[in-house]
């Protein structure tokens, strides 16, 4: 019965999570929220599936697909390898509408609060989950750059 929980619904109403979301980012204090939205990403991450993986072209499907379908976390994600001779060097995710972003966001108008993003330590523990077989060191976020409406990001890590 514990296995069929999970997938019970494969959504829920928008304004559930969106409710959810903002209580979240609000009502924890800011130096628990950052320490519990890390381990909450890294746990979520380390649900990727990296069995089968042999390449950078399916490692990037794979994880397209995990945030896109299995997490649903956005509606379009689009992972780019970056390399520097024959070697990745980084990866980089075009998101085109996050879903946390907009309570995120909600929260930082409303409130003048400070909301933290999950995505960037759930893909850490996903690229962790990878590092070996692609021989990933000095693993890292570097940076976000928000180029249009609110939902859409572009984040980057290194990966050597």
């Amino acid at each position: 019965m514990a296995e069929e929980l999970p997938t019970r619904f494969k959504t829920i109403p928008y304004s559930t999570f969106f409710k959810l979301w903002y209580f979240i980012q609000k009502e924890l204090p800011e130096d628990v929220r950052k320490t519990v939205l890390a381990k909450v990403g890294r746990a979520i991450g380390n649900e990727f599936n990296a069995e089968g993986i042999e390449t950078i072209d399916q490692f990037l499907a794979a994880a397209t697909k995990f945030v896109v379908e299995e997490w649903g976390i956005t509606d379009a994600a689009s992972f780019q390898a970056i390399k520097e001779g024959d070697k990745v060097v980084r990866i980089v995710d075009t998101l085109n509408s996050c879903k946390m972003c907009f309570s995120n966001t909600y929260y930082k108008l409303r409130d003048q609060g400070d909301p933290e993003c999950m995505f960037p330590h759930v893909m850490l523990a996903i690229l962790r989950k990878v590092r070996i077989k692609f021989g990933f060191k000095n693993i890292g976020y570097e940076d976000v750059q928000k180029p249009g409406p609110v939902g859409e990001c572009v984040m980057t890590w290194r990966v050597n």
